[in-house]
């Protein structure tokens, strides 16, 4: 279940980074962005329980899991109860938001190293392209 995870964590990554981008640029189609990193909580989960089942390494299915757990919450916060916690910001649930979702995808990024040094290379500059759209974002007031 490695590519599968590979997949999955670099199509959160670029779908982060187009989110934080339409935050900025197009404010219209955020939510489309949005709703997909939370609907990649599915495969996530699914090869988290698979290779928990087939005795993998920790980081091949703690990070997806723990990426679903992001994703349950971030579905009650943002989508079902609508809870503006970004500007001003609310520490007691931004910074869950942010170690559940940042340890996620690096976790399951690093899982990379040791199996293969381009998927874990691919993968870093995915997660690196997530920060910097993390980054523009804030800096326009839209984190």
């Amino acid at each position: 279940m490695q590519l599968p995870l590979f997949i999955t964590v670099n199509l959160i990554n670029v779908f982060t980074l187009l989110m934080f981008l339409s935050r900025v640029k197009w404010p219209k189609v955020e939510i489309l962005f949005g709703t997909a990193t939370i609907i990649l909580a599915i495969p996530a989960a699914i090869i988290g329980v698979l290779n928990l089942s087939g005795s993998s390494n920790f980081f091949l299915w703690f990070p997806a899991i723990l990426y679903a757990l992001w994703a349950m919450f971030a579905l009650v916060v943002d989508y079902l109860l609508k809870i503006e916690f970004r500007n001003p910001a609310k520490p007691s649930i931004l910074v869950p938001f942010l170690i559940l979702f940042y340890f996620s995808i690096s976790g399951m990024a690093a899982g990379f190293y040791r199996i293969n040094l381009y998927l874990w290379l691919v993968s870093g500059a995915t997660s690196l392209l997530n920060l910097y759209g993390a980054y523009y974002a804030g800096k326009h007031g839209k984190g």
